[in-house]
């Protein structure tokens, strides 16, 4: 497993879905987030959280922001990842640390797998966000 790293930006490309969101936490753009439904506000998805719901990814940070401000999230689409490599032809899941990104990794007892996207090139990552519902046995 490795973690994504040294993600600087996110640049959207022609064909991004982009979506305006309430923070529930402070994000960075490249942050995986998922909806917290009690209170409406996107915070950090996490595989091995502690719940099912905090792996439910619904996209990729765009802009950053703090807890109750506005931000922009990429929800499908093409975008590039400024400031790190993707191994391409890769598929790419939540991470293990709340709001990571990661190639296929060794899973533990209790993770939840949802898939993010595909690595296109080394810098570009297709969305297409498969929230399986397994959960390592």
């Amino acid at each position: 497993m490795a973690e994504l790293t040294g993600i600087t930006a996110v640049r959207p490309t022609s064909n991004t879905l982009i979506a305006r969101v309430i923070y529930g936490a402070t994000v960075s753009a490249g942050q995986v987030v998922y909806l917290d439904t009690t209170d409406g506000e996107y915070k950090l998805a996490d595989a091995n959280g502690a719940s099912e719901a905090t792996s439910q990814a619904k996209g990729i940070a765009i802009t950053p922001g703090v807890d109750g401000g506005y931000g922009f999230i990429a929800t499908g689409g093409d975008i590039i990842l400024v400031g790190t490599t993707m191994n391409v032809a890769y598929d790419y899941y939540v991470g293990f640390t709340p709001g990571g990104l990661m190639d296929f990794g060794s899973w533990a007892s209790s993770d939840y797998i949802t898939r993010i996207g595909n690595a296109v090139s080394a810098t570009q990552l297709a969305l297409n966000i498969d929230i399986t519902g397994n959960q390592v046995p």
